[in-house]
């Protein structure tokens, strides 16, 4: 999964788990092991306008143990696995899929969006004075800013290999509307539909 902060990445994630079994691996989860508190380097990069670096590192430290604990996975029966992360970054995506290949499964990119710049600033609003629980970290809208500034479009990464596969899927949470972006992302975008339709919060 991909997408910037308030997107629905986990609240999608945790939808499609439930409905598929299998693994899932949220990065709240790991920063929250890890020890990597959100609102305190909010407040430690003044709104990362300074000292980003030393939160990039942190960062970093977070997608190798989910790195870690997606080889894991893919080397137990479980599927799918499920890694509901930012994965703004075309590196931090292709280090994904390669693990996949490794396993020679087919990555499919599920991409959450939420274009209305109200709807995010009220999905952050209700998140206030809750940034103790870890899917609520993401609190402060200078982390929206941060990680759109580090964005990379997902239509522009290309494969590793010529004979690798990926698909790319658009799910436009606030539409409630999935729509493939590629000839891998048809494969999989009716059952995406089907099942975020089923599992939908009325």
């Amino acid at each position: 999964m991909c997408g910037l902060p308030a997107s629905g990445k986990t609240t999608t994630a945790g939808r499609l788990h439930r409905a598929l079994g299998g693994a899932l691996i949220r990065s709240c989860d790991v920063y929250a092991e890890l020890g990597i508190s959100l609102p305190d380097w909010v407040r430690r990069t003044a709104g990362f306008t300074r000292d980003t670096a030393a939160y990039e590192h942190e960062r970093d430290r977070a997608y190798g143990e989910m790195a870690r604990r997606l080889e894991a996975a893919l080397g137990a029966p479980a599927r799918p696995v499920i890694v509901d992360a930012v994965h703004g970054e075309r590196e931090k995506r292709r280090t994904m899929c390669e693990i996949a290949w490794r396993y020679h499964d087919t990555p499919i990119l599920l991409w959450c969006r939420c274009d209305s710049v109200e709807e995010v600033r009220r999905r952050f609003a209700a998140r206030d004075g809750r940034d103790a629980i870890p899917e609520h970290e993401a609190s402060d809208l200078s982390v929206f800013r941060h990680i759109a500034s580090l964005w990379e479009d997902p239509r522009d990464d290309e494969a590793a290999a010529a004979d690798a596969e990926r698909g790319l899927v658009v799910y436009d949470t606030l539409a409630d509307r999935v729509q493939p972006l590629d000839a891998g992302g048809r494969t999989m975008c009716d059952a995406f539909a089907r099942v975020l339709h089923a599992t939908a919060v009325v």
